[in-house]
This record gives structure tokens, C-alpha cells and sequence, in this order.
């Protein structure tokens, strides 16, 4: 299932000189000289010497100095096409994200309110995160999970921008720029240099017109235990899912014939995990091992019975050694292990000193520690939200972000403090009515694009905010290429499983992708591969026959 803290370790730290020089910049960037045109059609520079002189007032070091000076020159400040229209802009482009600008373009707006969206993305594609797990088995291709923002937008007024945030620097904080007063609601720092100023408006027009959306997404958290950052592979991209991929095609390869089974360790058994596992065991059919890991004393912790049931009926019948109850305490090459090995029985026949090796413990006190060898070790466990980091460093108005990483909403999906700002999907922190903090998946951030684009629809035409609600359709995982388990949260104790649970969870997220065009090309397809299918099973059922006889 789809899963999205603060900025990651790369962007959490900056020089100091760069926070002042973006304290200084949005101060600049959200004056009035900023309303001067340019003569590009899309971008408009920033004064050079206006900056240069900033930079050179404030005290700097050698070398960073000199750095930060040559890119805050290369600082150029996006020119929005239309100067009088609300303008929003939408960080992430994942399921929150692409559908609340997607639900912008489909709704009726007033003469000269539809707004401006630009989408950014540091990715080029859009991926479609429940089922990479099919890339595994050739089930689906890229192309149909993973479409490009410019082909799914292509139709639409949607801009679409590939770039990687940097900074978020908000201006919106009740007192700071009211409803009164003319000015931008803040400015987004891309990796590039590009600043993009959103809540541009003229009193006289309307107020409080535009928006920003944080819909950033995560990132495996693989920093939890020595040796998972350098040697473990995580699940939770198109990048990663290429590389698990292949991988094992390389190892299928190397040991085509040989007697040594493939050895495959999957660190969590969550949904994610288990599907993994699943569609892993499956793929290697006879050929090798899959071992999963888990903190807990059960599979799906939080799954309804019959998702758990299903799972474990497939994970038994494909011989998945469970390890319940049980901590990874650090991973590493097996010539790392040396005192260890001599005293287990871990498979270091081959004395390969390359071959992976996961120190285990189990959570039972008094149980020894275990180490186990594999050929590849799947991360699933923890991810961390990637809310971009506020500058300056110490700013009175920052976002109210969560130990997780997440940004605070009132329910609404407005962040709190910052009426200009919306959060969905990994990025946000919200509660339901009962105080239960919302789970981040894809159900989830499905339902809140809905809300956020209509919420920012009312804002801008002077309309009340639609406070939002989480209705749980139900849970669904695949299991292998033939096998799923659906159970719906409206027909109490029903749960589809096997070849029918595996059509009516295709079906549904067929349903569910971005576009119509996108849908259309996606259905015939697999209509295509389906028909396919069931052609070389009737040849291979007759060939059965004939050799029988």
C-alpha cells in the first residue's frame, strides 16, 4: 500500500549563511518589487545587484562565502503566466498531490477565479505505489503504473515542474499578512534555484485567493540499524522496485542450476512486507528462501482477520519462514561476522566472505541471537515524511510539525497557524473524531485530495471549509500474481481472496488511476495480456493432455 517527515538529513541542515540569505530573500521576494515583469515568457530574474549587496553585508566565511553568492545569483523567481488569477501550488507529486490538482481542473470556477497550479515533483513520473509489486512478476510494465506528469497532465491547465524542494519559507501567519493586506503568502526554494511565490492577490479581486499544498510524501528510514542504509534495498519507489527487480534477475541467473538455494530476507511484515514476501516467494517458485522478519508476534498487526488469514494460508503454502517476534539488530557482509559465524550455524558454507548476514534477536528474553545469511535483504520497516525545512532557523512562525515529521492540520487540512496552507497524505498529522491519528495510505491520501481541492476551491470564492472525513472503504493486498485478499468494510466478515480477491483488486485500482486517457490505455492492456494469458494456459492444458496420453 502507499506510504509519506521533516526535510531528510540532506536538506535538514544548511549553512548559516543561506539562512540568512533566505530570511533576506523572502523579505525581497514578498515585496512589492518582486510585481516588476520580465521579459521571459515564464521566469523573471531576480536584481542581481540588489542580492549581491545582501550577500556581501553579511559576514561569511571563505569558501561558503563565495558558494553561496553564486547561487544566490542563479536565484530566479517564477513568473506566474496570468497576473490577476489566484495561483497554487502543490509540493508532491503522489496521490495527494497530483489528485488535488487533478480535482482543481474538474471543478466549475467563477470568471477569472480558476487558479493557476503548478505541480512540483522531484520525479519525473508519477507511480502509482500499490502495485510495483506486480513489476516483480511481469504482471504490469512500467509505463502503466508509472506514467510521466507531462502525459497525465498533458489535457489539463496543470504546469508541471521537475524539481526538488528546498525551502519553505511561509509569510501566511495570522498577523503577518492578513486578509487586508496585498502581498504573496510565501515563497517555495527549489534544488535548482527557482523561487516560486504562491497567494499572490489584489484586494480588489478577491482575497486570500491562492494556496500551497504539502503533499511531499516519504522515504524509507533505513538509518534505524548499523548497516541497512549500505546493504539493505527498500520497496517503496519505481527506482527501488527496478533495482529488487533486478537484482533478483541476477541472481536467478547466477544460480541457474546450481544446488544452493537463492536466499531473500524481508525485514517487516506489515502490508508491505507480506505482499512483498509473497509475490518474492512466488517468482523464485522452488528456487529459494524467503525469510520474513517481524517485531511483532503476528503478521499485520492492524489488518482485518481475513487479510491476516489469506496471507498466511498463501506465505505458508510457498513455505515463507516467519521469524515473529524477533529484532534485526545489524547487517553486514559475512567477513564482518567472523567471530560470529564459527559459533552458529549460519550458511557460510560457500566461506564467501561478500554474502550478506543479518544479526537477529529475539524479543523473548533469555533467547540467543541468531544470524541469518541471504543473497538480499528488503527493507520494509519505518519511513519518514519529507516536509521541506523553514528558514530562518528560528522563525517565530514555523510549521507545527509532529516527532514524526509531519505537518499539524485542523480538520480542514489546513496546517495550523498557516490558513494558506494545506497538507494530505504522509505530510499531514490528523486525528478522526475518536482522537485516532489517521493511518498514511493511499485510501487515505485519495480522500483528502478530494477535500483539499475543494476546501481551496472555497477558499478562494469566499466559501466555508468542508471539515474532512475519513470513511474506510476497506483493505486490500496482493499476494502473487494470481492471489489477493480484499475485505470490505461494508459487508461485515467478507473477505475475497485468491483469483477473485486478485481481478476485483485490479479492477479497483484500474478504477482509481489518474486519468481517463490513462485508464483506457491501462484496461486495454491488460485486456490484452489477459487474453494472452488465457491463450497459453488452454495450449499448455492441451499440451499436458497429449503428452499424458
Amino acid at each position: 500500500m502507499a506510504h509519506l517527515t521533516a526535510a531528510a538529513s540532506a536538506l535538514a541542515v544548511l549553512p548559516r549563511l543561506n539562512r540568512r540569505v533566505v530570511h533576506w530573500g523572502k523579505t525581497f521576494h514578498c515585496s512589492s518589487l518582486t510585481k516588476r515583469h520580465s521579459n521571459s515568457l515564464l521566469f523573471g530574474t531576480t536584481s542581481r545587484s540588489r542580492l549581491s549587496s545582501l550577500v556581501s553585508s553579511a559576514p561569511v566565511g571563505n569558501n561558503v562565502g563565495s558558494t553561496e553568492v553564486l547561487q544566490e545569483e542563479a536565484m530566479k523567481s517564477y513568473s506566474w503566466p496570468d497576473k490577476k488569477r489566484p495561483r497554487v501550488c502543490i509540493l508532491g507529486g503522489g496521490f495527494g498531490g497530483l489528485y488535488t490538482a487533478l480535482r482543481l481542473e474538474s471543478l466549475t470556477w467563477p470568471e477569472d477565479k480558476k487558479p493557476q497550479v503548478m505541480l512540483v515533483d522531484q520525479s519525473e513520473r508519477f507511480v502509482f505505489k500499490p502495485m510495483l509489486y506486480e513489476l516483480l512478476t511481469g504482471e504490469v510494465d512500467a509505463w502503466e503504473i508509472a506514467p510521466r506528469f507531462s502525459d497525465l497532465l498533458v489535457s489539463t491547465g496543470v504546469q508541471f515542474l521537475r524539481d526538488r524542494v528546498k525551502v519553505l519559507s511561509p509569510c501566511d501567519h495570522p498577523g503577518t499578512n492578513g486578509p487586508n493586506v496585498s502581498g504573496c503568502g510565501g515563497t517555495v526554494q527549489l534544488e535548482s534555484g527557482l523561487v516560486i511565490e504562491y497567494d499572490w492577490f489584489e484586494l480588489h479581486k478577491f482575497t486570500s485567493s491562492s494556496r500551497l499544498v504539502l503533499s511531499l510524501g516519504a522515504e524509507p528510514k533505513l538509518d534505524i540499524i548499523p548497516g541497512a542504509v549500505e546493504f539493505a534495498l527498500p520497496f517503496s519507489t519505481l527506482d527501488d522496485a527496478l533495482k529488487v527487480n533486478d537484482k533478483l534477475t541476477k541472481l536467478e541467473r547466477k544460480n541457474f542450476g546450481k544446488a544452493n538455494p537463492i536466499r531473500v530476507v524481508v525485514v517487516g511484515l506489515g502490508y508491505s512486507g507480506v505482499e512483498l514476501a509473497a509475490t518474492v516467494s512466488e517468482r523464485l517458485e522452488g528456487k529459494g528462501v524467503v525469510q520474513a522478519i517481524s517485531f511483532d508476534s503476528s503478521i499485520l498487526p492492524t489488518a482485518p482477520p481475513g487479510n491476516k488469514e489469506a496471507a498466511l494460508k498463501v506465505l505458508n503454502s510457498r513455505k515463507v519462514e516467519l521469524l515473529l517476534g524477533y529484532l534485526v539488530r545489524r547487517i553486514g557482509k559475512s567477513g564482518d561476522f567472523t567471530s560470529f559465524v564459527d559459533q552458529s550455524d549460519v550458511a557460510a558454507k560457500e566461506n564467501n566472505p561478500e554474502k550478506l548476514v543479518l544479526e537477529v534477536q529475539p524479543t523473548e528474553k533469555g533467547a540467543k541471537t541468531q544470524l541469518l545469511e541471504a543473497d538480499l535483504v528488503l527493507w520494509t520497516v519505518g519511513n519518514k515524511p519529507l516536509l521541506p525545512q523553514l528558514e530562518p532557523n528560528g522563525w517565530p512562525f514555523e510549521l507545527p510539525v509532529t516527532g514524526r515529521g509531519q505537518a499539524e492540520t485542523d480538520e480542514t487540512l489546513q496546517v495550523k497557524g498557516h490558513p494558506r496552507i494545506f497538507a494530505v497524505g504522509d505530510s499531514s498529522a490528523l486525528r478522526d473524531p475518536k482522537g485516532k491519528m489517521l493511518p498514511a495510505t493511499a485510501q487515505v491520501a485519495f480522500q483528502q485530495a478530494d477535500f483539499a481541492g475543494w476546501n481551496i476551491w472555497a477558499a478562494i470564492n469566499n466559501r466555508p471549509l468542508l471539515p474532512f472525513r475519513f470513511q474506510n472503504l476497506g483493505e486490500m493486498m496482493v499476494l502473487g500474481r494470481y492471489d489477493a485478499a480484499i475485505t470490505p468494510s461494508f459487508i461485515e466478515g467478507l473477505t475475497l481472496e485468491g483469483p477473485i480477491g486478485h481481478a476485483a483488486r485490479k479492477l479497483a485500482y484500474l478504477i482509481r488511476l489518474p486519468t481517463d486517457d490513462h485508464r483506457v490505455k491501462v484496461g486495454i492492456s491488460w485486456l490484452a495480456k489477459s487474453a494472452v494469458d488465457s491463450i497459453a494456459t488452454v495450449q499448455s492444458s492441451i499440451t499436458k493432455v497429449l503428452t499424458d496420453s
